[in-house]
């Protein structure tokens, strides 16, 4: 029988950790999961969580992470789309978004619930620079004719709109509008600034 190093094992059971927030946060929500529940679901003692995070701030940075990667990983994979159409990029930007929040079991909406007592200013700067890369790239070829030195400070503003709308809407628990509304007038906005 094959050994595995112990730094393979570490890395393994910090995952393993990691996603056993995510699982407490789903079961118990953000205020109620306990770093007991974290070790109950990932099948370790206390202790052995404790030699690997300090708390459960730790826990939720780490699984912030994450949750930056794999929204980072779907991002990268819109801005190599090969389209300079700007209605398109808008659209399959917003629907990503709201696809992104909507899965996972709950969780990302858990998240959103909480996100002003979240380390989240990374995810809030991937998306800004996201967008600002989306922008950059259908100016190459479609120049806007209203100062497009001023790019950095209208993606700024497009993405903290687009974020801040659908963390509220999706936090309502009963929402006045459906997602479909709300990413057809999400895109409706920011087409019209873009091209105010």
């Amino acid at each position: 029988m094959r050994k595995i190093p112990q730094q393979q094992r570490s890395k393994e059971l910090v995952a393993r950790l990691v996603q056993a927030t995510a699982q407490a946060i789903r079961e118990h929500g953000m205020d109620k999961f306990t770093t007991h529940h974290v070790a109950e679901q990932a099948g370790v003692s206390v202790g052995s969580l404790y030699q690997y995070f300090d708390s459960r701030k730790d826990l939720v940075e780490a699984l912030l992470e994450d949750v930056t990667l794999n929204l980072q990983q779907g991002l990268n994979a819109l801005v190599l789309e090969k389209t300079t159409d700007l209605r398109q990029m808008v659209d399959r930007s917003v629907r990503f978004g709201m696809a992104f929040l909507r899965a996972d079991d709950g969780l990302a909406i858990e998240l959103v619930r909480n996100w002003y007592k979240l380390p989240t200013h990374n995810v809030v700067r991937l998306l800004q620079d996201t967008l600002l890369d989306f922008m950059r790239m259908y100016l190459l070829k479609n120049p806007l004719a209203n100062n497009p030195e001023r790019l950095h400070i209208r993606s700024f503003v497009i993405a903290n709109s687009i974020v801040f709308t659908m963390i509220r809407a999706i936090s309502e628990p009963n929402p006045f509008i459906t997602d479909e509304e709300l990413t057809l007038e999400l895109i409706e906005m920011v087409i019209s600034y873009l091209n105010a």
